[in-house]
Parts: structure tokens; sequence; C-alpha cells
């Protein structure tokens, strides 16, 4: 039944001889959770009992609300059903809330609610506001601010992200929660490196927020070096022309030994002809900076590396420049390839040989050795090159199947030794088509040739010139009569023979290739 229905009864209506109110029930509207300084979403309802237990008709009933809540109406007169009823707005600070009904001064209920914080409505700096800290160090109170509804009330677990605004640094653990407080505050603002005013923003992420962002101001004061020392990286040794494998490291730090960020740190390279890479380094928030990498000079021998800065004594690193041991051979040309036996494969067959690390490997020796199908080599034994690499003078082919070249490095634990080369040599001609016959005299046909190697196996070589002729029968053979095998090894011959019917056989023929003869052919 809603307030109005209640406010009605408050008419004139003629009760002869009412009984006393002897208690006050709760219908609806107890134990509510609502926001701060708002209406509770279910109205209060009460049933006044008489003595006897009966619903009571015709008794006011008075609502009295704790704090700063209110109710509406304040009173109202029970119904038919001794029902009676108000609204309740909650007082504007969170927590608990009281609210009384009473329909005599001994007849009463208490009825409770709860209120809780509204959404956000204004942010504001609680801490860490207009600090001073030496440039790349963290202020001494991170910042924080309060997050608060529209009375007041502090809101637990709002979004607050709290980001730098100009002079660089950073900040930790940038996305905070409101505690119960309604406060949130950075894990810590690290200044940049720059000297003068640095700005930190934090913002509420609800919209709507008043004084959303809040700005947080703070001073970057010089810090000054006053020594420099090596920490990694010195009296190494690495193979010449390569990198050293510890960077060299230095920390620079103020008078009182703290480390300072932010100083430029310059590596250059001072002897042994070697070179760096990210020579210019600015040291970290411990003061440290590394070289990005030294490369020593490609002469065996002593290598020095020198860090400096402004107002303070450089820093001398030693290396030592050496033959790097072979680690690793790789084919990198000259394998699975095709040639007429006898004659020369077109790539040379080459290896590169590196160390542990990838660095080539120059000056190793390696052995390159016959070990299938007959042929032979030149430059079988050389040494590598700046580069790491080694090339066979030439590898000319025999007649097995298949050809195997092999290259040996000197030296033990090398993975990938030996390296293996494999090649087919084409010994003989094949005759893959040819017509049976008859075939009129003067009209042309196809003779269709597939390289092979010993084995009878398809050679795929490409570019050997091959002839056809005519092996018996006489007459005069017409077309193309020299033909070059394609990438696949087969050559096809179209011809025509002209001059007096009767049975023929037909020869192809190659340098260094066994012949091919084909079956007779009758022509008419």
């Amino acid at each position: 039944m809603g307030i109005a229905a209640f406010a009605a009864g408050c008419g004139e209506t003629t009760v002869s001889a009412p009984l006393p109110a002897g208690s006050i029930v709760v219908v609806s509207g107890q134990a509510q959770s609502g926001v701060a300084g708002q209406v509770l979403p279910e109205p209060i309802t009460v049933r006044v009992l008489g003595t006897d237990g009966q619903p009571l008709p015709g008794v006011q009933v008075t609502f009295a609300a704790s704090g700063t809540g209110s109710v509406s109406p304040a009173a109202a007169t029970t119904d038919a059903d001794g029902l009676a009823g108000t609204q309740w707005t909650l007082g504007r600070t969170t927590g608990a809330n009281a609210l009384t009904a009473s329909a005599a001064a001994d007849v009463t209920t208490a009825i409770a609610a709860t209120a809780a914080a509204g959404p956000p409505a204004t942010i504001a700096a609680v801490a860490g506001d207009n600090q001073t800290a030496l440039a790349g160090t963290p202020v001494t109170t991170p910042p924080s601010v309060r997050v608060t509804d529209a009375n007041g009330n502090p809101v637990e677990g709002a979004a607050v992200t709290f980001s730098i605004l100009s002079g660089g640094g950073r900040v930790t653990d940038g996305l905070r929660r409101t505690s119960a407080q309604g406060v949130a505050t950075a894990g810590s603002w690290v200044l940049g490196s720059t000297v003068g005013t640095q700005t930190l923003t934090a913002r509420a992420e609800e919209s709507g927020v008043a004084n959303n962002p809040v700005l947080f101001t703070a001073t970057a004061t010089a810090r000054i070096p006053a020594q420099m020392v090596a920490t990694a990286g010195n009296n190494q040794r690495a193979p010449a022309n390569q990198l050293v494998p510890i960077a060299p490291t230095v920390v620079v730090t103020d008078a009182f030994g703290q480390g300072l960020p932010g100083i430029v740190v310059t590596f250059s390279v001072t002897s042994g002809g070697g070179s760096v890479v990210g020579g210019r380094q600015v040291t970290d928030q411990s003061g440290t900076a590394s070289v990005g990498g030294w490369f020593l000079g490609n002469v065996l021998g002593p290598n020095t590396l020198a860090a400096s800065t402004p107002g303070v004594p450089s820093v001398t690193f030693t290396a030592t420049a050496e033959a790097g041991t072979p680690a690793i051979v790789v084919a990198i040309a000259g394998d699975d390839q095709t040639a007429v036996q006898g004659t020369a494969v077109s790539v040379k067959p080459a290896v590169r040989v590196t160390d542990s690390r990838g660095n080539p490997v120059s000056g190793a020796t390696v052995t390159f050795a016959v070990v299938l199908g007959g042929g032979s080599a030149t430059g079988l034994s050389q040494v590598t090159d700046a580069a790491g690499i080694v090339t066979a003078v030439s590898w000319i082919l025999g007649s097995g199947a298949p050809n195997t070249l092999r290259a040996t490095v000197t030296g033990s634990g090398i993975t990938g030794n030996p390296v293996t080369f494999t090649a087919q040599s084409a010994t003989a001609i094949g005759i893959s088509t040819a017509p049976a016959g008859p075939i009129t005299l003067g009209t042309n046909f196809t003779i269709t040739i597939q390289l092979r190697n010993a084995l009878g196996a398809s050679v795929a070589y490409a570019g050997a010139p091959l002839t056809i002729a005519i092996a018996s029968g006489g007459g005069t053979l017409n077309g193309t009569l020299i033909q070059v095998t394609s990438g696949i090894g087969v050559a096809v011959f179209t011809v025509n023979v002209t001059g007096s019917a009767g049975a023929r056989t037909f020869t192809v023929t190659g340098t260094g290739l066994l012949p091919a003869t084909t079956a007779s052919i009758t022509f008419n």
C-alpha cells in the first residue's frame, strides 16, 4: 500500500472504545542498504496491534529518523489492517542508520538500515605535493589522493591512475584502488633526470568527478658525479674481430657513494683497432651504464676501451684478441649437383667454419677428398678466409652413382664435421620414346632421350649438346640434328628421312656419354 493511502487514513472516523496499542511490528523495509543521503528503495511499513494481538486501525504512528536522515510523512494513521508507512531518506554519513516508529509513548519499534557511499564525486590531494628530490630518485612521500561522494563520504574501490605529466621519470603501481578511507597512493614517484619542475597527475577513472585530475608538482635538483669505477668486462679474451663476451660496465656515483642516474657515459676504442656499438650510454637508476658491444680489432694482441664522463677520471678496459676455435662447419654451396662424367660441377663446393658463438673462424684447415663415384678434385687442402669460408678449386665427376666429396675440418668436437657433398654424373644417353613405324618418307617424327647415370636412373642435367644421326639404312636425316638437354636432362629431336624405303636405326651421341641407338624403324 502506498504512502498516499496511509495519509488518507487520517480522516475522521467514529470508533467506539478502541483498544490501546499493544505492539508495533515491521512489515517491510527492515535491514535495507542504500546510498547515503538518498531515499531507500523500499518504503517502511509497520502494523500496529492491539493488546489482543489484532490489527488496530485509526492509530497515529510517528516516524523519527536518527542523525541527518529524514522521513516523509513523519506521521501516518493506520488503515483497516493496522498498517502505516513512510519513505526513509538516509543520513548523509555512511554507516548505520536508525528509525523509530511510535504509536504511544511506550509502544515503539526500531528499524535499521545501512548507508553506503555514493559514486565518486570529488577527488583531492592528501599528501605528496610540492616535494624536492635529487633528479633520478624517488620523492620521499608517494603522492596520494582521497575520493569522496557528493556528501563527502570516502569512496572505497574507486580506480585512480597516477601518470607522469612532465619531466620524465616514472611512477610505479600507477593504477590503484581507493581504500576504505577513500585514499589511493602511488607506489612511488621517481623523478626524471632533468633538473627543474616535474609534474604528475592522479586521475579518477569515473566520469563527472570534480577537480579531476589532481596535479602534483616536484622539483628535481642536480646530482654531481664524484667517481666512476669499472664493475664488469675488464681483462677479457676474445677472437679477433669479434665481440667480447661481457660488455664493459661502469657505475657513476656521487660524493656519498650513491649511484647517479641520467649521466651520459661515452665508450670509445683507444687502441687495437676495434669498434663499439652503442658507445653513448645513459646510467640507469643505480648509476650503471654498459657499452652496447665491443668488437676487438683484426690484429691479435691487446685492445683498450675508455669510458668517460665530464668531471671524473675516465676508466680503461683491456682485452686480448686471439684466434677462435672451430666449433661448427656447414655447407654453403655446391651440394646436390649434376654434370656429365669427366667434367666439373658448375658450382664449386664450399663450407663455412664458425666458433661456438657463430663467429667466422679464419685460418682453419679444411681437407677435401673424393669418397665415391670416382672422379677427382683439386685444391684438396685449404684454410678458411676471414669470413670462415673455404672452397674446393674443382670437382670433376666420375662414372659412379652417386659421386660424393667430403670436406673435413681439422680439430675435434666440431658440429657437422665432416660435410658431405653429393652429385649425380650423367654417363649415358637413354632412348625414352621412338616411333615403331612404318613412317612415310619425308614426314616428321619425334625421338626423345633422357640422360642417365650408371645405375640407369634419370639425371636432370641441363645444357648437354646431343647429336642424332642415321646409324643404319642410309638416306638423309633432315631437321634440327643437335639438341641441348633441358633442366630435367631431356632432349627432343623432331626429324624426317628422305631416300629409299626400308628399315633404319638412329644413334644419339654426346661428349662423355655412352650413345644410344633406336630399334629398327620402317619407312615407306
